[in-house]
Parts: structure tokens; C-alpha cells; sequence
């Protein structure tokens, strides 16, 4: 975790870490957290949608889940980039 936001859920941590490591991936900028039940895995990652600058993921924790926005330079690389997240987290 390189900025502001340090403190996430210990599942989520170590994905997160992984994805700031993708070198198409400029930032990571977490947003909402809200407590709330859900289907997925504690530590899952699951794509949203694609944005101007890159692309938004929901995180899933014991808690709850976040919402995350992933900055991506070269816009190119998008699908690369959510290839990776895909492949990585199957259900």
C-alpha cells in the first residue's frame, strides 16, 4: 500500500498488493467500504465496469466489500489488465 489508504482487510491485502505489481497499473484508489454480506470469498476480486483512466473492481472481505478504482497508463492495456484479474479470480 503505497498512499493514503493503509488500512484494509487482511484478505483483501495481499490481492491488492498484487494488483499495484501489474505494470500497466499506475494506482490503486480505494473507496466505500460498507459492511454488508455477500456470495464471494473472503480475498475475492470481482471487475465492475470500465471508466475514463481505467476500470472499477469490487473487493470482498469478511466485512463487507469495497470499491475500488484501478488507474491504468496505457488506456491501451485495459483488457490485459482485466484478463489478469479474471484469470486470477475464478469462481
Amino acid at each position: 500500500m503505497k498512499a493514503r489508504h493503509t488500512s484494509v482487510d487482511k484478505h483483501l491485502k495481499s490481492h491488492i498488493l498484487w494488483i499495484e505489481d501489474i505494470p500497466a497499473v499506475k494506482k490503486v484508489v480505494l473507496g466505500i467500504s460498507e459492511a454488508c454480506r455477500h456470495k464471494y470469498p473472503p480475498g475475492y476480486i470481482r471487475f465492475k465496469m470500465e471508466v475514463e483512466g481505467g476500470i472499477k473492481v469490487s473487493g470482498y472481505s469478511g466485512k463487507g466489500v469495497v470499491d475500488i478504482f484501478i488507474k491504468i497508463d496505457p488506456i491501451s492495456k485495459r483488457e490485459d489488465v482485466k484478463a489478469m484479474i479474471a484469470k486470477r479470480f475464478k469462481v
